[in-house]
């Protein structure tokens, strides 16, 4: 792989949240400390984890001078990762990794390597079909769009390299009972405080778990829950900004509720919630125009409909995937 000049010279602060990853830490640390970029730091937050996970930190730490542990109650990974930040102020780049996730081994070269190319300060990998085929960079704003879409992987808060002045009082901001969606919430932070172009990579450079004990695959999301994560998005995004793209947060929400309408939820207790008469109201505002079967669960309280829609969209699916 190529190299950038002075590039040696950057400081990356690799930070990873440490709860409850006793069984995949020691793997993701040396797929770290075998990066072919070897100038990071390696930040390693225990959350206040029940397991020994905590104890395997403190014994690599004991062999590479690079590698800083920092041992803390449970407060979640937000405050994981800000408490991260903090301790990386001497680096010039950050990067996060999850604990039971490993990178490949020329992932922050590549990352480094394209954001100096291009003066960027984010740089994001892995590109994904969301991502507009053939295009190296991004303006702030389309990327704003592709976050408020919650369909890409440019979500996550792995897979960049961010500039550190990017960080700030607001980046961090989120309440606790963001439980789900805090890393899309960061990113947007981000992005509003970035000026310049994010570059897009085209090659993968994280190896992302999916294991029974991942928070997406605990914690369900309700009606309540979504009306709550709603609300803390509009607060984040500036006035203007939502005016304009709050439309393109509908296409999420609407798969939100979706997967509310098959579900056990009362017709009239969902059609009653906060959810629901955001979204309906940004629908009617925006003009947005829904089609087909989702009309029926979007409009319609009866059950025979609904109940017929439901099954219709689910045969409409299987049969696009085996397409």
């Amino acid at each position: 792989m190529s190299k950038v000049k002075n590039m040696k010279e950057e400081l990356i602060g690799v930070i990873v949240p440490v709860y409850k990853v006793e069984k995949y830490i020691a793997e993701c640390i040396e797929s770290i400390l075998a990066q072919t970029y070897t100038n990071f730091r390696l930040i390693l937050v225990d959350d206040g984890t029940p397991d020994n996970a905590g104890k395997i930190c403190d014994e690599y730490a004991k062999k590479d001078p690079r590698i800083t542990v920092i041992h803390q109650e449970n407060a979640g990974v937000t405050r994981a990762r800000a408490r991260g930040v903090e301790e990386a102020s001497d680096c010039e780049f950050i990067t996060f990794v999850d604990g039971d996730d490993t990178l490949l081994p020329h992932s922050l070269q590549y990352l480094l390597l394209h954001l100096i190319k291009y003066d960027s300060d984010i740089v994001i990998s892995p590109a994904d079909k969301y991502v507009p085929q053939n295009k190296e960079l991004l303006s702030a704003d389309e990327y704003l769009v592709l976050l408020l879409r919650d369909i890409s992987l440019c979500n996550s808060p792995w897979g960049k390299l961010i500039k550190t002045g990017l960080f700030n009082k607001n980046t961090f901001d989120i309440p606790k009972s963001i439980i789900i969606g805090e890393d899309l919430l960061m990113n947007i932070n981000l992005v509003l405080a970035n000026k310049k172009q994010v570059v897009i990579v085209p090659q993968n450079t994280y190896n992302y778990r999916i294991h029974s004990e991942s928070a997406m695959r605990t914690y369900k999301r309700t009606p309540e829950y979504e009306a709550i994560f709603y609300n803390q998005l509009r607060k984040i995004v500036p006035f203007n900004k939502w005016n304009k793209f709050k439309v393109y947060t509908i296409e999420a929400r609407l798969s939100r509720f979706r997967q509310f309408s098959a579900y056990k939820y009362q017709v009239k207790d969902l059609f009653q919630s906060e959810f629901y008469k955001n979204l309906r109201k940004d629908v009617v505002e925006t003009k947005y125009r829904i089609t087909g079967l989702d009309k029926i669960l979007f409009y319609y309280d009866n059950i025979i409909l609904r109940f017929i829609s439901i099954n219709l969209k689910k045969c409409k699916n299987l049969i696009d995937r085996c397409l």
